[in-house]
C-alpha cells in the first residue's frame, strides 16, 4: 500500500490544492506528516520556510522524493532540487524544463478550504511540535498558515458548480498592487479592460481593492495617486469568496494578466477551473502540455490596445465565447485538475498507482 509522507514545516497555506489532490489519490489514511525523512533540509531563511513543500511517495519497493515549488518566482531552489527526485514548479521560465531534466510544469492552481478550524488548528499545532527546533518559523506564523484557507477560501466543488452565464454582465474583483512591476503592468492592463468593458456598454460590477497601511506607503510613497486614477474602481471591503465565484461564473468574460513577478496568479488557475471564457495578456511562465491555445481556451492580446476589440468579439460571437469556456475546462481537467498534477508527479517519479 502506497504512503505519502509531507515534511511537517511546510506552509500550509500554500499548499492545499495539492493536499487535495494527495487525499484524491492517496486516501487521508495514507497521508502522514513526519519530520525524518526531511531533517537534512533547512528551513532557516524566509525563502526556505515559503518555498514549497517536499513530499516522499513511498510505494513499498521505490520512494519517489518530489519538491513542489509553488513560489511566484521562477527562481530554483537549488538545495531542493539536488535533495528531490521529481521537481514540480508551477511558475518555470520558458526553457527551463529542458535545462532541468527533474522538471515538471506543475501550472497554476489556488488556495482550497479543506478542513474545518478545528481540524485546522489541530494539524498547525501537531506539525509545529514535529518540526520544532528544526525551523525559524514561530507558532503564529505557522497557524496563520492553516487558518488561512479556513478563513479565505472554499472547497473545490464550489468552482465547478454551474451558474447562468449573463450575455451583457462581467464582473472583476483584483487587488491594486503596490510593487513598482505590478504598478507599472498588471494594474495598467486590469484598469484597461475595466475601462474596455464600461466602453463598451457592459454592465460591470467590481474594481481593484485599494491595500490600506504604513508598510504600504513606506514600499511604494507613489501608491495614493493610484487610488485618484481609479477611483472609478476603488473599493475598500475584501468580498466573501462565495460571492467573488458566483459574480465571476455569471461574467460573460474575465481577464487574465500575469501578476506578482510575473507569475501565473491564482485567478488563472480559478478561470480555467470554472469553465470561463478568458481574455489573457501573454504568459510569461510555461504551461503544462500544449499550453493555452489563443482561440481554443483563451483569447490572447498583445496589448492592452487590443482589449477592448476582444471583449465586443466575445460579447457579440456566443459561440466563439462557449468554444472558449469548454476549451477552458477541458484543459484544466487534461493537465491542472488536483488529482491530475499529483498523477503527473508519480508518472514523472517513474512511480504506477
Amino acid at each position: 500500500m502506497m504512503k505519502v509522507f509531507i515534511d511537517p514545516r511546510a506552509n500550509y497555506r500554500y499548499m492545499t490544492y495539492y493536499m487535495e489532490g494527495l487525499r484524491m489519490v492517496f486516501g487521508k489514511r495514507n497521508i502522514r506528516y513526519q519530520l525524518s525523512p526531511f531533517k537534512e533540509l533547512k528551513y532557516e531563511t524566509r525563502g526556505e520556510m515559503n518555498s514549497g513543500v517536499p513530499v516522499i511517495i513511498d510505494d513499498g519497493n521505490k520512494q519517489c522524493k518530489a519538491f513542489l515549488d509553488l513560489t511566484d518566482p521562477a527562481t530554483i531552489e537549488e538545495s531542493r532540487y539536488e535533495w528531490c527526485d521529481v521537481y514540480a514548479k508551477v511558475n518555470p521560465l520558458f526553457g527551463d524544463p529542458q535545462k532541468y531534466s527533474k522538471m515538471l510544469i506543475l501550472g497554476p492552481e489556488f488556495g482550497l478550504y479543506n478542513d474545518n478550524v478545528v481540524k485546522s488548528v489541530f494539524l498547525a499545532c501537531c506539525n509545529y511540535m514535529r518540526g520544532r527546533g528544526y525551523t525559524k518559523k514561530s507558532f503564529r506564523a505557522s497557524l496563520d498558515g492553516y487558518l488561512y484557507p479556513f478563513f479565505r477560501r472554499v472547497p473545490l466543488n464550489e468552482y465547478k458548480k454551474n451558474n447562468i452565464v449573463k450575455d451583457n454582465y462581467v464582473f472583476h474583483a483584483s487587488t491594486l498592487w503596490y510593487s513598482t512591476g505590478t504598478m507599472a503592468t498588471t494594474n495598467v492592463y486590469r484598469g484597461e479592460f475595466m475601462r474596455a468593458c464600461k466602453k463598451a456598454n457592459v454592465d460591470f460590477e467590481g474594481g481593484f481593492f485599494y491595500v490600506e497601511g504604513q508598510a504600504v506607503l513606506d514600499e511604494a510613497p507613489d501608491y495614493p495617486k493610484y487610488k485618484e486614477e481609479y477611483k472609478e474602481f476603488i473599493y475598500h471591503q475584501r468580498l466573501k469568496m462565495e460571492e467573488y465565484i458566483k459574480k465571476t461564473k455569471e461574467s460573460f468574460v474575465v481577464f487574465n494578466t500575469p501578476s506578482v513577478c510575473d507569475c501565473h496568479g491564482w485567478k488563472l488557475g480559478e478561470y480555467l477551473c470554472m469553465g470561463k471564457a478568458i481574455i489573457s495578456m501573454p504568459l510569461t511562465r510555461e504551461m503544462p502540455g500544449e499550453g493555452l491555445v489563443h482561440g481554443a481556451n483563451v483569447h490572447f492580446v498583445q496589448s492592452p490596445d487590443e482589449i477592448y476589440d476582444a471583449v465586443i468579439k466575445i460579447k457579440n460571437d456566443k459561440t466563439y465565447r462557449e468554444q472558449l469556456e469548454r476549451g477552458a475546462r477541458e484543459y484544466f481537467e487534461k493537465w491542472l485538475a488536483p488529482e491530475v498534477a499529483i498523477k503527473r508527479i508519480l508518472e514523472k517519479g517513474n512511480i504506477k498507482l
